[in-house]
């Protein structure tokens, strides 16, 4: 862990799934951390992968024993809208989702934020920089840059061990049809979705 950060007492971490948090919150709570978990994705999509991300950072919280609050719901318009704009997107999805984070941290009493996008290789560490620290101006919060990236391998091994759910694209629609898995996903939301329907169905005995 850097040790040249801000000091903090209370820190609301922004949880973008399961595995992400794993390696993050075992090196978080080693150092003693009084750590708060965020859940507030709208860029998952579409709403069984919201739900299924979302079950399973019920899952790390339970297992850490930490509470977990969950925010907001899959939201594909607003990606949709903005599927030919590239990075622009990204920049929208990061800004979006820490704002959130720091709005929730000051209305309840943290001082701090940060977000487990900082242990993935594959995401713009840049982009979430820039984006936590919009998110934190005019506000009594700190944005806290972590750099959990040597983890992320030992994360995933955490999460396999674990039994969570592993994704394979990003969260928003245009990411997951740039995944090379994209057929084999589509196929096991519709699964889902069919299973979801049953179960919240009239009771036929």
């Amino acid at each position: 862990m850097m040790t040249d950060l801000p000091a903090f007492k209370k820190l609301l971490l922004h949880i973008c799934c399961g595995p992400c948090a794993m390696w993050p919150l075992e090196r978080l709570l080693e150092e003693g951390v009084d750590v708060t978990l965020l859940f507030y994705n709208p860029n998952i999509q579409p709403g069984v992968e919201w739900e299924r991300r979302h079950e399973n950072a019920v899952k790390v919280a339970d297992h850490y024993r930490l509470p977990l609050i969950a925010r907001g719901c899959s939201l594909a318009e607003e990606w949709l809208r903005r599927a030919d704009e590239g990075a622009n997107r990204c920049r929208y999805c990061y800004q979006m989702r820490l704002t959130c984070v720091a709005q929730e941290a000051e209305e309840g009493g943290f001082d701090a934020i940060s977000t487990t996008l900082l242990v993935s290789p594959y995401q713009d560490r840049q982009m979430i920089l820039e984006a936590g620290e919009r998110a934190v101006q005019s506000k009594a919060v700190s944005f806290i840059p972590y750099d959990w990236r040597d983890g992320y391998r030992k994360g995933q091994g955490m999460a396999r061990d674990l039994g969570l759910y592993r994704q394979k694209y990003c969260g928003c629609l245009v990411s997951l049809e740039e995944s090379r898995f994209a057929d084999a996903i589509k196929e096991e939301h519709k699964r889902l979705a069919l299973r979801d329907s049953l179960r919240s169905g009239p009771f036929n005995p």
